[in-house]
């Protein structure tokens, strides 16, 4: 059975249990939960077994179950082991950690209420129609810790422009500070922002670079040396795992105001956890949390809203009526060959491609960059597409989107920054322009590891937007394919969506749910 495992499992189940066969069923249930996205092993769900739920019987498990905490490497709270057994989930030591830091906290802030501004409920009626977003203001203007989450279109960014307003013009000298997972999502932040009115004295920053990233991988803020701010923002929250709540957490001072947006319906981290679905969904937090409904983005007969409701609510039928009936903004492609969707995703980027050949402004660039993209639910597929849109040569071609997947801080590109590979107008060379407040251009030999960025996965496509999708679905029924994962590459697109699935691989990506196994909402209660 241990073979089955990723070798990292393996490795890692061997060193803990040191020959001891039950000690080494425990480090790999605790080990294969957290690479496959989950915090813990929940030993009461089928899914916390593993490989092994397949062979061990109700006895067998409770037989196991019962010899559990007689191993030494497993302990309870107060112990130096590296695994925890709470009686029903069995954790390795840093993530039963995290869970309780994060618990703790937020238990502490949920219960602290800040002073009402003057005249509220007459300034928010002013301010908002929508009672959603009266709400969400109200939460967030009176509450220290407010969780507001809704879906494109909704207004969260409205919302949050107005609600950073109402609090300075009370206390201008309020320090805000905003944040996002990705520096795409930073980006997208400050400038709706910046076009919405609200100007602060710093911009959007990743979490990562707010934090401050040490060369150990560690970070500079932390419970010792809090940031310096009395209200934190962070967008996106959905894309934050466990771990990286718990460091933001453990630098924002007890005193400060967080103020969490992002839509729980949206695929949960790629690393483990799914905080702000379960900070949602808890009813200890049901004072802090406001959904906003009403969507300004897409119209009543809108296929892209329409669909994203009908996945939202797990229906398949509805689903598949939208998609057969088609539209201007909604079309389904039956999935052919690999070439053929290659095809299709080599002519999505034509007006993109006429422009790097026209030798267009690099702004201008981007945004027509910008105007497509494809997702896929499976990394290999997109590779595929990522080596036929690079053709055969050594370097990438000219106008490449290249995507970098690790952090480097001295150049300031983050995993999941996306540039292009342009001429650089100072000195003629070819290097990776990078978007902000200006261009960047980095030699593409500088950059940490990188990988060309004409298809990417859905889960790295979280906090951007385009003007057209290309969604590709696997060829079979995967447990990739999620509900949540189609729903969240439906909603990356603000004009159109080129759903390329079959119906039988659609109906079972609706139907299933995606699940992370934590014990945070049960800390919380």
């Amino acid at each position: 059975m241990m073979s089955s495992l990723p070798a990292i499992v393996r490795q890692l189940a061997r060193f803990l249990g040191e020959g001891e066969p039950d000690a080494e069923r425990a480090a790999a249930l605790a080990c294969l939960a957290t690479e496959e996205g989950h915090v813990c092993a929940d030993l009461d769900l089928d899914a916390g077994w593993g490989p092994w739920a397949a062979e061990m019987d109700a006895a067998a498990r409770a037989a196991f179950r019962t010899r559990l905490p007689r191993l030494s490497i497993v302990g309870g709270a107060e112990d130096w082991t590296p695994l925890v057994w709470d009686g029903r989930r069995l954790y390795l030591r840093r993530y039963w950690d995290y869970e309780q830091r994060v618990a703790a906290d937020l238990i502490s802030r949920s219960a602290e209420a800040e002073a009402p501004l003057a005249a509220l409920e007459e300034r928010l009626a002013e301010h908002f129609a929508d009672a959603g977003q009266r709400h969400a203001a109200r939460v967030a203007l009176t509450r220290r810790l407010a969780l507001i989450s809704g879906g494109p279109g909704t207004g969260k960014t409205h919302t949050l422009a107005r609600i950073i307003g109402l609090l300075r013009t009370d206390r201008p000298e309020l320090r805000i500070a905003l944040a996002a997972p990705t520096g795409k999502a930073a980006a997208r932040m400050g400038e709706a922002l910046q076009a919405a009115g609200v100007t602060l004295a710093e911009g959007a920053k990743t979490i990562h670079r707010l934090l401050g990233v040490r060369g150990d991988g560690g970070f500079w803020h932390d419970r010792d040396r809090p940031l310096a701010v009395d209200v934190l923002v962070v967008d996106e929250a959905s894309m934050i795992d466990l771990s990286l709540m718990a460091h933001l957490l453990d630098a924002l001072p007890r005193q400060a105001r967080l103020i969490l947006l992002g839509d729980r319906d949206q695929l949960a981290a790629v690393e483990a956890g799914a905080v702000f679905a379960d900070l949602c969904d808890n009813p200890r937090l049901a004072g802090c949390v406001a959904l906003l409904t009403t969507n300004f983005r897409f119209g009543a007969q809108s296929g892209i809203g329409r669909l994203a409701e009908r996945l939202r609510q797990g229906d398949a039928e509805g689903a598949l009526a939208l998609l057969t009936a088609g539209g201007d903004d909604l079309v389904w492609t039956t999935r052919g060959d690999g070439r053929a969707l290659v095809d299709a995703a080599r002519e999505g980027y034509r007006d993109y491609l006429a422009g790097v050949a026209e030798g267009r402004a690099p702004d201008e660039l981007f945004t027509r960059f910008d105007g497509f993209r494809v997702l896929c639910a499976h990394r290999e597929e997109a590779e595929v597409i990522n080596r036929a849109l690079s053709g055969d040569m050594l370097l990438p071609p000219p106008g490449a989107p290249i995507m970098v997947l690790r952090n480097d801080p001295l150049l300031r590109v983050f995993n999941g920054d996306i540039g292009l590979l342009l001429n650089d107008p100072a000195d003629g060379r070819r290097k990776v322009a990078f978007p902000g407040e200006t261009m960047r251009w980095i030699p593409l030999n500088r950059l940490p590891e990188w990988a060309p960025a004409w298809a990417m996965t859905v889960h790295k496509a979280q906090g951007s937007e385009f003007a057209r999708v290309l969604l590709a679905l696997p060829a079979a029924v995967s447990p990739v394919a999620t509900r949540e994962l189609v729903y969240t590459g439906v909603t990356r697109a603000k004009r159109s969506v080129l759903l390329w699935t079959s119906e039988a691989v659609l109906r079972a990506a609706t139907e299933r749910r995606s699940m992370r196994m934590s014990g945070l909402r049960e800390r919380l209660a």
